[in-house]
């Protein structure tokens, strides 16, 4: 079943010469989700750029004008920047369907990162198909043969990740923003946070992380473009780990998952 926002059936929002269905969403990644899944009939908009934080971007004031025109807006369910705007990016566009591309996966501690793992990407491409048909019924053939399509990509790179992690040596990494968990839970890993709750940690707390990092033999710091790498190199200095720079935002999804693969696969085969 659907989750949707604003009225109980959906109008387009205003007349447009552009007769695809306009798509918003809040993160590169379910760019790439709606657009294979939409193929030609649809088009996509991100709001938060590539580089930006999700924790704290703001939308502009033309992505809010531009808002008013979507058909369609399409959830990743728990982020920050959607708790915090989507009351007003409705008040804006009553009538666009919303719907939470999260609705049918068990959160972990409500961990918003679900695009992370290629078995809940398949779970939220259905959710995009199920929104699409229900604006645009008469390209549903497509739809599906796209949903099929993308299925098929998430089965390839899940078994390409599975082959690439499947000999290595060490299963713990330390991450500084706690991004992979659902990554991690899929293929054996075990994210160790060093930000906690959005919170750098204290000087007691770079103690135990440093302490515990070298007990358990971590070869692996993770960090990403969106974020400080100041402390994480620090810690990796001290136990001799490789700092390890993957984005969990990346708009070409697969490529960008098999490269983190191939980068902890080769990092985690350190002895």
């Amino acid at each position: 079943m659907l989750s949707k926002t604003g009225c109980s059936s959906h109008q387009p929002a205003m007349e447009s010469t552009d007769s695809r269905v306009q798509v918003f969403v809040s993160l590169l990644p379910q760019a790439y989700f709606a657009e294979k899944v939409g193929g030609e009939h649809v088009q996509v908009s991100v709001l938060i750029p590539p580089g930006a934080d999700p924790h704290t971007y703001e939308p502009t004031p033309q992505q809010m004008k531009d808002l008013a025109k979507a058909d369609l807006y399409l959830k990743v369910g728990t982020i920050e920047f959607e708790e915090m705007w989507m009351d007003r990016i409705v008040d804006v566009n009553p009538g666009m369907l919303v719907v939470d591309t999260s609705q049918s996966i068990d959160l972990i501690d409500q961990d918003p990162h679900i695009w992370l793992s290629p078995n809940l990407a398949r779970q939220q491409a259905q959710s995009i198909y199920q929104a699409l048909i229900t604006i645009d019924a008469a390209h549903q053939p497509d739809y599906q043969r796209n949903l099929q399509a993308f299925q098929g990509e998430m089965d390839q790179l899940d078994q390409y990740i599975k082959e690439q992690l499947k000999n290595i040596k060490h299963r713990e990494l330390l991450v500084f923003h706690p991004a992979w968990r659902y990554f991690c839970a899929d293929y054996g890993l075990e994210e160790i946070a060093i930000e906690q709750e959005g919170k750098e940690p204290t000087v007691q707390e770079m103690v135990r992380i440093i302490n515990d990092a070298r007990e358990k033999g971590i070869r692996a710091v993770i960090v990403s473009p969106q974020h400080s790498t100041h402390q994480a190199e620090a810690i990796a200095g001290d136990i001799g780990a490789e700092i390890i720079t993957l984005d969990p935002l990346a708009r070409d999804y697969t490529a960008n998952l098999r490269q983190a693969a191939d980068e902890l696969a080769r990092a985690l085969s350190r002895d």
